[in-house]
């Protein structure tokens, strides 16, 4: 009992410290995150700044007080700000407030306390957008603290990490992304080949044949020509056309090193569905690449894969792929036609929110079918065999302008 007690003083004291010395040791500190497809604007605040505007009288916060200070946060956060983008509308789509806690190896958590302390009270807020490729903003922030004279805000995106200081009356940011990017995008993938044959076409010479010998009895005896002549004819004729009309076609499956780039292919392509926040626009790629049945199970599997644990929604955007290993392992069951094969591969990926950047690579071993369908190649069977997850959280530097 002394035991956990202690470790639990311990564990506040930490969680104080942090809280104090990093992103959240001002009232309220701003952070944006500029993805490809998502625009987020966040803050970290600590409830105890606005004790008197609030007029409040007690030393912790409990579960009825809860709702009321995270409803007024947000009321406040969302009037605050007034943000233009060149060519884009923006539209707050989403948005997440909880009170949270420093965690040295998850950045902030959920702080799962029914009563808060209120010089330990921190709310993180967060407000998503879905854009496409923001290389420039201009960034009117109204909110301050009580008594608050600077504001940090910190800026993660494509570029090099930044930060802006703010007062009330300065309080105007203009940011442009450094240098060019471009936007991620399906990668091409190669079109189904079929081979054709006829497998009738050597009854072309028994129907000729048949029509010949029909021809020169009708020649010899005109009129006198037997009866059964007519059928040999029609037989003819029938068996020439059936020939020619009858035709089979099979898929000619790619072989080699064009097996490991159709595999990278489709997998690239599916991870990079997760790149969109629109959930209609996450699906419509993904079906590009994923096959029937499957379709659903996959999205469900990637999507609570690439979501941070305990985050409140921020997504992990996958920018690396690598494929160890794809061997051929068969001709797939399926009745379409497609290739078996045992693939490994590693994905590399990060997302910044709070202030701390979440670098996740993950490997993986699977049996991997592709198949085509309509035309196109797609995933048709995917079982994993082994999943490993290592992930790092780091807090990079982002100092403001001078």
């Amino acid at each position: 009992m002394f035991r956990a007690s202690l470790s639990r003083a311990l564990f506040v004291f930490l969680s104080l410290v942090v809280a104090r010395s990093g992103a959240a040791d001002e009232a309220i500190r701003g952070f944006v995150s500029v993805e490809p497809f998502e625009l987020r604007i966040e803050a970290l605040v600590r409830v105890e700044a606005f004790r008197e505007s609030w007029r409040m009288e007690v030393d912790s916060i409990g579960p009825a007080e809860k709702l009321g200070v995270i409803d007024n946060l947000l009321i406040l956060f969302r009037s605050g700000l007034n943000l233009k983008v060149p060519d884009e509308t923006i539209v707050f789509t989403e948005h997440t407030a909880r009170f949270v806690v420093p965690d040295p190896e998850k950045g902030y958590v959920t702080d799962e306390r029914a009563e808060i302390p209120l010089a330990e009270a921190l709310v993180g807020l967060t407000l998503s957008a879905t854009v496409h490729g923001v290389s420039a903003m201009d960034l009117e922030w109204l909110w301050f603290a009580p008594k608050q004279e600077r504001l940090v805000i910190e800026i993660a995106s494509r570029g090099k990490p930044s930060a802006r200081v703010i007062t009330p009356t300065e309080n105007k940011i203009d940011w442009k992304i450094d240098g060019t990017t471009t936007l991620p995008s399906l990668l091409e993938i190669p079109a189904v080949k079929r081979v054709e044959s006829r497998p009738a076409r050597y009854l072309l010479i028994p129907g000729f044949a048949m029509l010949i010998y029909a021809g020169v009895i009708v020649v010899r005896q005109k009129t006198k020509s037997p009866s059964w002549v007519t059928w040999l004819i029609v037989g003819g004729v029938g068996v020439s056309v059936l020939s020619l009309k009858l035709r089979h076609s099979r898929v000619d499956p790619p072989q080699g090193e064009a097996v490991e780039d159709l595999v990278y292919a489709l997998l690239r392509n599916t991870y990079h569905a997760f790149d969109f926040r629109d959930e209609s626009a996450i699906y419509d790629t993904l079906e590009m690449s994923v096959r029937g049945p499957l379709l659903e199970e996959v999205y469900l599997e990637m999507r609570s894969s690439l979501e941070l644990e305990d985050a409140g929604g921020p997504r992990v955007r996958v920018h690396e792929i690598a494929l160890r290993e794809c061997r051929e392992t068969g001709a797939n069951s399926d009745s379409r036609g497609g290739i078996e094969t045992e693939a490994e591969w590693v994905t590399i990926g990060e997302v910044t929110h709070w202030g701390h950047t979440h670098e996740r690579t993950n490997r993986y071993e699977a049996e991997v079918a592709v198949s085509p369908d309509g035309g196109r190649w797609k995933i048709s069977r995917l079982e994993l065999l082994n999943e490993e997850r290592d992930q790092k959280i780091s807090r990079r530097s982002a100092d403001p302008d001078s």
